[in-house]
């Protein structure tokens, strides 16, 4: 993987969360999105999707955690349904079950245990 490769990938995952696509990446990579797939299989022993799910609770659990995003409710952080919005879910209750299946505790728990 080269240096430039890896620096795509790595900021795409970190700074796009919100509108991840397969084929965006490989645009961007300037490779076939099969090639994509195969590239973050070899390097990163993980499928676009997984790499996108990892992206999206790693977001999550920060703006879970920032109590400074909202200042109308500043004293308790970004409401629930706002930051699943901002993660491109459907609904506060779609985020929440994929935030329990990926860290095996509700949003709102994460959120107690982390302030």
């Amino acid at each position: 993987l080269t240096d430039s490769k890896s620096k795509i990938i790595e900021e795409y995952f970190l700074y796009e969360y919100q509108n991840l696509s397969l084929d965006a990446l490989a645009d961007r990579l300037k490779l076939s999105s099969r090639q994509t797939q195969r590239l973050l299989m070899e390097y990163y022993g993980k499928t676009f999707h997984q790499k996108k799910a990892e992206a999206k609770m790693s977001a999550a659990a920060l703006l879970l955690a920032d109590k400074s995003k909202n200042m109308a409710t500043i004293d308790k952080g970004r409401s629930i349904t706002s930051i699943a919005e901002d993660l491109g879910y459907s609904s506060a209750e779609h985020f929440s079950s994929a935030f329990r299946k990926y860290y095996q505790i509700s949003p709102r728990e994460y959120r107690k245990q982390a302030l």
